[in-house]
């Protein structure tokens, strides 16, 4: 056992502000004097502002018998958990890399890990704020918090990736102005496509596509309805499809120039009848965008088509199986083939497969 004498010193490496949250980075058995001064340089495009409370700490051993470039790799992830931590159920945290304009505007690139967020970063960030190249968090009133952690960079011959301070790669400071949240873009890089460009993503496919990188989804308040209500603010989800990084800047030039895309209506799902010969499954979160649905159950986002939805929702207002076959004839003609009754009673199935209807 280690006594209190014998126990590990701590002396702070930074304290930084990650997406709002003060987080303080706290160096075990004091360091190596040139890994830790290493950590700070990497960090310093981060450091908190004076007066900023710190939420969170973190310890990082930068002693000679680690791997000082594993640590900081490892610090990262670390200092980013602390603060999604810190703000589960207060913001939407995307996984996102975010530019601004000099406007104080901000775009996030949402995608998953591999996506070339970071890459994106750094040819975006030498003509705008950087933001982030990881996360963006954003609140109802569209407020952006950004993160300018050190970016990891490849660096051939090295095990592991680099962490380099953002003004160290040439990446801008952010522009003396709030930052407010004006696009949200699905990031996808195509070598090979023959349709580099923008184009518009359908509101119930956007969150479904989303859902994975948004960090503590289910612990919003009515989570579908508060992401839904931050994309109606900005006119919709984007798709940007490229093909290498170099063609980002022009492209997101235009992007800020551009009228934003028109919101698209929704509504959130009516309440469950306790009547009917179906009940329907307790769900977190539901919405309806142009006769389909998309249901928050159990943390797991399910999309609904246009059968699926009707027969849901009139099975939560207690139709029968007759009724809702006469609602689904009248809505979408008789089927090409088969028994409408038989295909209700399939798509019933399926929903009670889904874990979204139970028999009464």
């Amino acid at each position: 056992m280690r006594s209190t004498s014998d126990a590990p010193s701590t002396s702070v490496l930074a304290c930084v502000d990650a997406l709002g949250v003060g987080v303080s980075i706290l160096v075990r058995d004091g360091g190596e004097p040139g890994a830790v001064d290493r950590g700070r340089s990497a960090w310093r495009d981060a450091v908190s502002s004076p007066g900023t409370t710190q939420l969170r700490a973190v310890e990082v051993s930068l002693s000679g018998e680690d791997d000082v470039a594993g640590a900081l790799s490892d610090l990262s992830t670390h200092v980013t958990l602390a603060a999604l931590d810190a703000l589960r159920g207060s913001r939407l945290l995307l996984h996102a890399a975010g530019v601004a304009a000099p406007d104080g505007r901000v775009f996030a690139f949402v995608g998953p890990s591999g996506r070339g967020k970071t890459t994106a970063a750094r040819h975006l960030g030498a003509r705008f704020g950087y933001v982030s190249d990881e996360s963006v968090a954003v609140d109802a009133a569209l407020t952006v918090w950004p993160y300018r952690k050190p970016l990891s960079v490849i660096v051939e011959g090295e095990q592991f990736k680099q962490q380099i301070a953002p003004s160290d790669l040439g990446l801008l400071p952010l522009p003396p102005a709030p930052l407010q949240l004006a696009g949200i873009t699905l990031l996808e890089r195509d070598p090979d496509t023959h349709a580099p460009g923008i184009s518009p993503v359908d509101l119930i496919d956007a969150i479904c596509e989303m859902t994975p990188q948004i960090s503590y989804l289910p612990e919003l308040p009515s989570p579908l309805q508060y992401v839904a209500r931050i994309i109606d603010r900005i006119g919709g989800v984007t798709r940007l499809i490229y093909r290498d990084a170099t063609e980002l800047p022009a492209v997101v030039d235009e992007m800020f120039a551009a009228t934003p895309p028109a919101a698209q209506p929704w509504s959130s799902a009516p309440e469950g009848s306790a009547s009917g010969p179906w009940r329907c499954a307790a769900v977190e979160d539901a919405i309806l965008v142009d006769g389909r649905a998309c249901i928050l159950r159990e943390g797991v986002v399910t999309a609904l088509d246009h059968r699926g939805c009707l027969v849901w929702t009139l099975c939560r207002q207690g139709a029968d199986a007759r009724e809702i076959t006469d609602a689904a004839v009248a809505a979408f003609g008789e089927p090409a083939d088969g028994d409408p009754a038989a295909l209700i009673a399939q798509t019933i199935d399926e929903l009670v497969g889904h874990g979204l209807l139970e028999r009464a």
